[in-house]
């Protein structure tokens, strides 16, 4: 039996599946940081162009931009990425929190005061790594309960798994 784990790309709706949204529950968990993200002058996508992460993502934080009249724009070259005071960033990379955290103790930047920095998919180390890191992410333990649950019941499964923001120190 084929059971589709964590993306729904290429299934039929007659797959057995556990998934999580990238796209339209993104944007719904991103409303729940609307007035944090007011208070900056910009927020910066950061999606570097060695990722495999749906685009719809992009898509979706374009529209919740504009419905919210925020100024943003979009970082595909890792290279060219620069923290300045008084932008918020959304990475969908660890590596790029790395270089934003270097950037930020190198400029004297304080994220959560000067800067702002929203990750995509939390990591049990996330919410010790400099005070908090905010993030947007499904609940993977859940995922993966919902799989073993599939295995061993052996019944049709079609379920997403809900998006959530967790908001810390970092923005």
């Amino acid at each position: 039996k084929l059971f589709l784990i964590d993306w729904s790309i290429h299934s039929g709706k007659n797959n057995n599946y556990v998934f999580h949204d990238f796209g339209d529950a993104f944007f719904e968990a991103l409303k729940g940081a609307i007035d944090i993200l007011k208070k900056y002058k910009e927020v910066v996508f950061l999606y570097p162009t060695y990722t495999y992460h749906p685009k719809e993502t992009i898509t979706c934080f374009k529209k919740y931009c504009d419905l919210y009249h925020l100024n943003y724009k979009i970082v595909t070259d890792p290279n060219s990425f620069n923290v300045e005071n008084n932008i918020a960033y959304i990475s969908i990379s660890d590596r790029m929190l790395g270089v934003f955290l270097e950037q930020c103790r190198v400029k004297k930047l304080e994220p959560g005061v000067h800067v702002g920095f929203l990750s995509y998919n939390d990591t049990p180390m996330k919410k010790f790594i400099y005070k908090g890191i905010s993030v947007i992410s499904t609940d993977f333990k859940e995922l993966g309960t919902k799989a073993a649950e599939f295995v061993i019941q052996e019944k049709p499964m079609q379920y997403y798994v809900p998006t959530k923001l967790t908001l810390r120190e970092s923005l």
